[in-house]
This record gives C-alpha cells, structure tokens and sequence, in this order.
C-alpha cells in the first residue's frame, strides 16, 4: 500500500489541466478514452461523470476495473468489487487487502506501473487518485492510464474522517454504487458513536494516547495526522499537547527524545516490516523505561499495515484494536 508518510506535501495553488484526446494503445485495439470502449466491449453502455481533471467518459457497468494504487484497492474490496488487477507493494500491503488478492494481478513492478501488463489485462475502468485538493501530484499516472483506457482520478486526502470517507465515496461514485457507500458509511457512523459513549462511560477521555512509527535507520515519528489519529479524535480520545493539530502529520522522534511521550498515558506502537532490530533498540533505551506507558503496562504493538491504512475496512480494523486494548481494559 502506498504509505502517506511517503506522499508529497500539501501545496497551495490548484493547476486546472485538462487532458487531452487518448491515444491508440499499439498492442491493442483500444478505443480512445472518451469513447468509454474497449475492443472487447464495443458495445457497452457508457455514462459521464465529472473526475479531477473535468467531465470523462466511462463504462456504465465495468466489468474489469483495474486499481492504480492501495487506497482504491482497499475501497474497492469494501464496496464488494473485486479488480482484476491492481498496482500495490505487496510488501507493505496489510493483510486485510492481501488476503483478498485471489485472482487479482499486481501489475506494479518496483516503484512503477507495468503499462504493458495493463494494457493486456484489458481492463475496462481504471480508477486512482489524482492528487489532493490544490496539487493534482498523481497526474502522471492518470495520464499514463487515460493513454489505454476510461479512466476515473479523484481528489485525495487521509487527514480528517470526511476525507477517509470521501476517498470511499469517489470510488463509489465511479461505480455508481453510491447508495452501498452510504449504507456502510451509515454504520461506520454508529459504531464510532458507540464507542466514543463507551470512551466518556469508562472516564478515558482525559487520558492521552500517542502513537509511535518505528522505521528503518532510526527512522521514528508520532502520528498525528493519519488515520488512527483521525480514529482518536473522533472517538474523543485526547492526545497530548503538542500532538493534536493533524496538518502537522507527524513529527520526528529519536531514541535521544523519547521523552516526547512522557505525557501519554496509553502508547501505540508499530513497527514497519522493514525496520528489523529497530524495536529492540528502542525497547532498550534508557529513556524508554522511564516513560509512564511503559511503567504502568500500557504499550500496546499493533500491525504496521493496518496502522498505515487509509481505506474503509482498514479504519474498521483500527478501531477494533482501540476497542480491544484501550477501552475493553477499563470498562
């Protein structure tokens, strides 16, 4: 999965650009994007619809929708739609998404799209994230697709639940399947109302939780910005002061500032998969062993994958371990 900690930053002007005409893919007989066919589908019904970029031409019912990135992927799954293919590191990719990739090929080769290998899926729909609101940084890639087939871009961001709930609903949208976005949405809503009323009813509102990324090479940060934070503040789960503006994203923390978490109460803690040692090295710092979490048993280790999530069930999956190992506890 595409990791937000590695995406570009926020800008502050918005570039309108509008594509251009598609061209013909060499390998196949690929109509032009506004078409909305394919050479195996000639005869589809298309319908239009308003993406990043301006009004596009897409399949009224896609059959064979190809996810150009993790996020997609993910809300892909949770609307019920199974691609054929998707472009994700299979090496970061959380469980919850990698257990659902029978018969979906990765057409991701290193840190690109295998064009070639999409263009022989023939897939009829490609859906990505362009960019964010003011930085459409994604337009490469939706250029590339747009070259082979119809394809969807929509505005991207992590930061705040409307806009995990948005990335959900422009996926939706690009399916016409609005009405089961909402109906899952509706209970991700109930449930979050139930568990901030078991938050209040346990008294852990006043009680600060940080959450601590361990990364290679010493690579560590507090997570104040995506979604498990987004998880905390709409559970109403304080964080410490210093730790609750979520545009600051993260911030930098080493073995030498540890006591950056002597206000938590509770910690959070996940290590990447390819951070191997790092949580040993931290375990064994002198600072580690003062801080009050640590003292009063209240370090809990979660999955880097889920963690790192930015898609609907994995937010679900974070709010299973907030359930689990901070509010169950005390109730």
């Amino acid at each position: 999965m595409l990791s937000p900690a590695v995406l570009p930053p926020r800008v502050a002007a918005r570039r309108t650009t509008l594509l251009g005409a598609a061209m013909l893919a060499a390998s196949m007989l690929v109509t032009s994007c506004a078409s909305g066919t394919t050479g195996t589908s000639a005869d589809a019904e298309t319908r239009e619809i308003e993406d990043y970029f301006g009004t596009v031409e897409i399949p009224a019912e896609p059959q064979r929708i190809l996810a150009g990135d993790g996020a997609t992927l993910g809300n892909l799954f949770a609307l019920g739609v199974t691609p054929i293919g998707a472009a994700v590191n299979p090496h970061s990719l959380p469980r919850h998404l990698s257990d659902q990739m029978e018969g979906v090929e990765n057409v991701r080769e290193g840190g690109e799209i295998n064009w070639e290998q999409v263009a022989a899926l023939d897939p009829d729909l490609f859906i990505t994230f362009a960019g964010f609101e003011d930085d459409p940084w994604n337009q490469e890639t939706y250029d590339q697709a747009a070259e082979l087939v119809p394809t969807f871009g929509y505005v991207y961001n992590y930061v705040y639940l409307d806009e995990i709930e948005k990335n959900f609903t422009e996926v939706a949208r690009a399916l016409d399947k609005e009405d089961v976005a909402a109906e899952r949405l509706e209970e991700l809503d109930e449930r979050i109302g139930g568990l901030k009323a078991r938050v209040e009813a346990a008294g852990l509102t006043g009680k600060p939780v940080s959450v601590l990324r361990i990364g290679e090479d010493g690579n560590y940060s507090l997570r104040i910005g995506t979604s498990e934070s987004i998880a905390f503040r709409a559970l109403g789960i304080a964080q410490p002061e210093g730790q609750t503006n979520p545009d600051d994203f993260s911030i930098d923390i080493s073995e030498e500032n540890l006591n950056l978490l002597d206000s938590a109460d509770t910690l959070f803690v996940y290590v990447d998969d390819t951070a191997a040692g790092e949580r040993e090295k931290v375990e064994s710092s002198p600072l580690w062993q003062t801080l009050p979490a640590v003292q009063n048993g209240r370090v809990h280790f979660v999955n880097s994958g889920i963690w790192n999530s930015i898609d609907v069930d994995g937010f679900e999956l974070i709010l299973d371990d907030i359930e689990t190992y901070f509010i169950e506890p005390a109730e």
